[in-house]
């Protein structure tokens, strides 16, 4: 794959489209400049226009990250055309073309965009997909060559198109990933994402011209909605990361941070864990990438306590002060701002508080609080589906976000929230108890010491809870004098989890008490909808692939895989 550097809001500032500062590099690095990309958006928004595109039609993306990824994407919405990025693994992965389907019958789009026309050809099995206009950057047969769009000089039209759209006016389609039903199409407004971009300005100011290396894709709000326009609108230059934070692809994102010192970093819990093992074993690593860092942002899950100590002592050995990390909190449906910590974040789980704008109304549930939100980066609800717009607004007009929260100090609310779960996560044993498995999943990963990776709780109308669990292999390795080639088998590992987990069940109630587990030896399926595309596991999606090992759990006689606590 290329490397690509670019960046976001393109023209959006009066002298940035003038200036040469790179806006944008991928994998090379090929690189385009703020004149470039600006030349490029007017030029490609110009030659939709002349092919027919009209205001409200709509631009599939089925491919990822890229520079003409991004110029298509600022050329459409800046004349009116609805962009609809969507999972190249719709296309790519087995098993895909099923999602892919159900949500081109919903977008129906007038013109779709791929980087390459022959790898995406099998999109084109599906009609509403077929039946577009389709533009490849390698010009494969029967589509329109991108650069032949880039080619226009006359950009009258792009001109008065742009000038003309309302504020309000739908920009983006972005589709959730379906861990609870179909793919939904959660409209995004121009409005909506400017008040995203500017909430998060008021509360931390960027360095000039920040330098970001992101791999977040560009279908999923925060890669898009946060890291692609806020570079864009700090006049920044972004770097393009052809890696992932898994196992087989880390390597990447280390090659290129060895490169590129950031200025700021995003990443989910599960690259940070990655990232701290890459720097424990190459301090130069760590030199370089933290040598002008000003801060570590995380969103999505909870990051675990060890991981957390762990980029705290590191940035302070490496560099000799402490890099504060933040954490965020948002949905697809609020492009994606909720609230922040604004702050250096001490604990798993803080939220902060609501964004500037943003209203965050809480509803007690239980010991807890079910979080609700209203604010001018609210969504105005779904693609073609309005009984599910009408079920996520109540009667005063708050987005149901589906999530509960709690106090960081109930004496002092202006401590934050904390995030404690998502309710379609949550299920009740075989006694009508509920069990929240947001809680139980920080306590969990805490009490193993970044042994565990990941877990995924089982024990939906059964006696009691067990676990799915994954391995963190280099601290499970440090548990072993002679690790096995198969540390899920290792004696000393297992023992040392059993311990953690009784530990963990004399401090908890009841209904949160673990009484097996298993150690997974294979990693959660992409191709599944075991794992995101920001390297999320996602609960269900586990428990429908895994019934069997999720049964084994709880059979009497359980078998040898199965551990008891």
């Amino acid at each position: 794959m290329a490397r690509h550097r670019f960046s976001a809001a393109l023209g959006s500032r009066g002298s940035a489209a003038n200036i040469p500062r790179t806006a944008q590099c991928q994998r090379g690095w090929d690189e385009i400049t703020y004149g470039e990309a600006w030349s490029q958006v007017q030029a490609v928004g110009q030659s939709l226009m002349d092919m027919g595109a009209k205001p409200a039609d709509r631009l599939a993306v089925l491919s990822g990250n890229s520079i003409e990824n991004a110029v298509i994407s600022f050329a459409a919405m800046s004349i009116g055309v609805i962009l609809a990025p969507i999972s190249p693994n719709y296309t790519l992965m087995p098993g895909g073309l099923a999602r892919l389907k159900d949500i081109a019958q919903v977008l129906r789009p007038n013109f779709v965009f791929v980087q390459s026309g022959r790898d995406f050809s099998a999109a084109r099995s599906i009609p509403e997909l077929a039946d577009s206009t389709w533009i490849s950057v390698d010009g494969a047969p029967e589509t329109t060559p991108f650069r032949v769009l880039t080619d226009r000089t006359d950009r009258e039209g792009f001109t008065r198109a742009s000038g003309a759209i309302p504020s309000d006016a739908v920009a983006k389609i972005l589709f959730t990933s379906g861990s609870t039903g179909l793919p939904k199409g959660v409209l995004n407004t121009h409005r909506m994402m400017a008040s995203s971009l500017q909430m998060g300005s008021l509360l931390v100011s960027p360095p000039e011209a920040p330098v970001q290396v992101e791999w977040l894709p560009w279908h999923h709000t925060m890669g898009s909605n946060v890291i692609l326009h806020g570079i864009l609108r700090n006049g920044g230059t972004l770097y393009i990361d052809d890696g992932r934070p898994l196992p087989q692809l880390f390597h990447k994102s280390v090659a290129n941070l060895k490169e590129i010192s950031p200025t700021a970093m995003f990443n989910v819990p599960a690259g940070y864990n990655l990232l701290c093992d890459a720097i424990e074993n190459d301090f130069a690593l760590g030199a370089s990438i933290f040598k002008r860092l000003d801060r570590l942002s995380y969103a999505g899950a909870a990051i675990s306590q060890g991981t957390l100590e762990k980029l705290y002592r590191l940035t302070s050995s490496v560099t000799g002060r402490r890099i504060p990390v933040m954490s965020g909190y948002g949905t697809t449906e609020t492009a994606p701002t909720i609230s922040t910590t604004h702050w250096a974040t001490d604990r798993p789980g803080e939220i902060g508080l609501p964004a500037p704008g943003v209203q965050l109304k809480l509803i007690p549930v239980s010991d807890t609080y079910e979080a609700r939100v209203k604010g001018p980066n609210v969504t105005p609800g779904y693609l073609g589906r309005a009984d599910l717009t009408e079920k996520a607004f109540d009667e005063e007009g708050f987005y149901r976000i589906g999530d509960t929260v709690s106090f960081i100090d109930p004496e002092k609310p202006e401590f934050g929230l904390r995030f404690t779960g998502r309710i379609s996560e949550n299920f009740k044993l075989a006694n009508g108890t509920w069990v929240a498995i947001g809680n139980m999943r920080a306590a969990i990963l805490a009490a193993t010491r970044g042994v565990l990776l990941d877990i995924v709780v089982a024990g939906e109308n059964r006696d009691a809870c067990a676990l799915l669990c994954w391995l963190n292999p280099t601290e499970a390795a440090r548990i072993s004098n002679a690790p096995a080639a198969d540390l899920t088998c290792d004696p000393k590992v297992i023992e040392f989890l059993r311990h953690r987990l009784q530990e963990y069940n004399e401090a908890v109630g009841s209904s949160e008490k673990i009484c097996t587990f298993t150690l997974l030896k294979d990693p959660p399926s992409l191709a599944a909808g075991e794992i995101t595309d920001k390297a999320y596991v996602n609960q269900r999606a586990v428990l429908k692939h895994r019934a069997e090992q999720a049964d084994r759990l709880h059979c009497n006689e359980p078998d040898a895989a199965v551990i008891r606590v």
